[in-house]
């Protein structure tokens, strides 16, 4: 099963990691793990390519796990933008989870 863990202080998401395969189906066929690495990618894109932002990006293939985490700091504009970039993956998942809940599990911590 995939975890999708959104770190938060506050109300501020902090950070994303997610985890494990979802085991919907055979590696690269598997639907479900498709959708969350897309929208884990795109937004990746968005805060870091299209944004400028200084995000920190943690790959580890070997155990199935990628972390984003923002700044710290941000000029208000750009805490906005990522914060809605951030909640808007999150409800993402939530949505997939409500398609596959055998499949991905969605924290907040």
């Amino acid at each position: 099963m995939t975890t999708a863990r959104f770190y938060l202080t506050g109300s501020r998401i902090d950070a994303v990691e997610v985890s494990e395969h979802a085991g919907y189906a055979e590696a690269g066929e598997d639907i479900v793990c498709a959708a969350v690495s897309a929208n884990l990618d795109l937004t990746s894109c968005l805060l870091e390519d299209v944004m400028g932002l200084a995000i920190r990006t943690e790959v580890d293939e070997e155990n199935a796990r990628i972390r984003l985490e923002l700044p710290n700091s941000l000029e208000e504009a750009e805490e906005t933008q990522a914060q809605n970039a951030l909640n808007a993956l999150m409800l993402y998942f939530i949505n997939l989870k409500a398609r596959y809940q055998d499949f991905i599990e969605v924290m907040e911590v």
